[in-house]
């Protein structure tokens, strides 16, 4: 049986990586599939409210980004909606604040400082194991996320 198009070879297995880029070093890799979804929650450090931003793993196995949450607003977040690029975001108002849906814009690779206590990134995987960056770099590192192919003996 053939795979649909833009899906993931079969026997294909696929990884959520964290690499810090200072070490060149990976510091995690969590399993994940096409279709699910990688939640990084931190507290803005303007506002010091909390912002959600959800990442999909696309097909046949990249990055995209899916959406962000927040209740309110706070420097560099955005206040309607946007084009990045191909794609036009749709800003949503609902009882919980705001949302904003980026329509799985694709990034393949997404590159961030990890920000200190206070900010706490931390990721929330599929299967709802989390990461809090801090646990496995230091403050100010700048680390990179992207989903790989692994060989078929990934767990």
């Amino acid at each position: 049986m053939a795979a649909a198009p833009g899906a993931a070879a079969p026997g294909r297995r696929l990884r959520f990586v964290v690499t810090d880029m200072d070490a060149g070093r990976v510091v995690h890799a969590h399993p994940v599939a096409v279709g699910e979804h990688v939640v990084l929650r931190h507290t803005h450090s303007v506002s010091k409210r909390p912002v959600e931003e959800v990442f999909a793993v696309a097909p046949p196995g990249r990055l995209a980004m899916a959406e962000m949450r927040f209740d309110t607003f706070g420097a560099n977040l955005p206040a309607g909606p946007e084009r990045i690029g191909s794609v036009t975001t749709t800003f949503l108002r609902t009882d919980e604040g705001y949302r904003v849906l980026h329509h799985n814009r694709p990034l393949d690779r997404v590159q961030q400082m990890v920000g200190g206590p206070r900010v706490d990134h931390v990721l929330t995987f599929p299967d709802g194991r989390r990461l809090r960056l801090l646990d496995v770099v230091e403050r100010g590192t700048r680390v990179e996320w992207s989903v790989q192919g692994a060989p078929g003996s990934w767990p």
